[in-house]
């Protein structure tokens, strides 16, 4: 009796971690799903939807045709960037492998709050079984290096175009958060030698990711295509302003595009709807009608999502299987054939 007990009690507390999880996760569904249903609910109550029907029907279908092919040239370019990074530490796959994982990774990102399940899928295409932790690596650092140089871009477009007049906290809060973010990825081996050694965090950046910095030549092409990439995605916003059919200096473009790329990968939303508020501050910040960030803002998701489904074709012409974690072991011979 006393072992049917304990057995029940190791039992409970076994489901106890699990219990949690399922909590936590639930409470952050639940807070995704006010946060997107009230910019939804603030977007219908606020903007006059007359207005706004007739800005989304004279919406110019070409533009956003152009907007979506930009898009997917700059997606490529940020592929490319992935590849530098993949082969410097023995990924030797060609460029259309690459190229294939990443617009698959964009398929996944439809279905998740953030950018996380799209590059869990990348690394796992890359390692192919064999090395996850590396291909991990290779995403981990693509993506850090890709914000990072993402908020410099629009920390240099304030400093070079101040006349826009944002009030100084936020100011100054873009152009600080852009040169630590940049300053922290340059010397990252370096500042991780003030933490303890036994730090995780400080292992896995000098063991781990050590590799990416250790190239000096290749950290300068990686910063070149990123903020070549950036400057494709700054120009597919102008071009869908254009298709709103409204008047948005492209220098304006670069600031606001970095901190509403940054809001819309924020898990706090579904779908990154909550950078529709960034497209309502900053175009409403050059007293244009709040109808322009109501068509902009969603034309962006429809150029996103458009992307993510050619990498759902990818992957179903791939076979629409994702690859195994770990690569199945060889079968023993066969002792006749021995």
């Amino acid at each position: 009796m006393r072992g049917v007990s304990k057995r029940t009690f190791d039992v409970q507390n076994s489901g106890m971690p699990l219990r949690r999880l399922l909590r936590g996760r639930s409470a952050r569904w639940i807070l995704q799903i006010l946060v997107s249903v009230g910019i939804v609910v603030y977007i219908l109550v606020d903007v006059d939807r007359v207005h706004l029907a007739e800005r989304l029907t004279s919406v110019r279908p070409g533009y956003v045709a152009g907007a979506l092919a930009l898009y997917l040239v700059g997606q490529v370019l940020s592929a490319y960037k992935w590849s530098l990074l993949g082969r410097s530490v023995g990924f030797e796959r060609p460029l259309t492998d690459y190229v294939r994982f990443y617009f698959i990774g964009m398929f996944f990102n439809l279905f998740g709050p953030s950018t996380i399940g799209g590059d869990v899928v990348r690394a796992l295409y890359l390692g192919a079984g064999r090395r996850p932790g590396l291909a991990a690596n290779s995403v981990l650092f693509d993506r850090v290096s890709g914000l990072a140089l993402l908020m410099a871009l629009g920390a240099g477009a304030l400093i070079a175009f101040p006349e826009y007049g944002f009030p100084w906290p936020l100011t100054v809060g873009i152009i600080a958060g852009g040169l630590l973010l940049v300053l922290g990825w340059w010397m990252c081996p370096r500042l991780v030698r003030l933490l303890p050694a036994e730090s995780r965090f400080r292992r896995q950046v000098e063991s781990e990711l050590g590799p990416f910095w250790q190239d000096r030549r290749l950290l300068v092409k990686v910063a070149v295509i990123s903020i070549a990439f950036h400057m494709t995605q700054v120009l597919v916003q102008y071009v869908l302003v254009l298709a709103a059919r409204a008047d948005v200096p492209f220098s304006y473009c670069m600031i606001y595009h970095p901190v509403v790329s940054v809001m819309a990968a924020l898990p706090v939303s579904l779908g990154g709807l909550i950078s529709l508020g960034g497209y309502l501050y900053f175009l409403e910040h050059l007293n244009l009608d709040d109808t322009v960030a109501a068509t902009v803002g969603p034309l962006w998701f429809v150029v996103t999502w458009l992307g993510g489904l050619v990498g759902g074709a990818i992957f179903v012409g791939s076979g629409a299987r994702l690859p195994r974690l770990r690569a199945r072991r060889a079968r023993p011979a066969d002792a006749s054939a021995a």
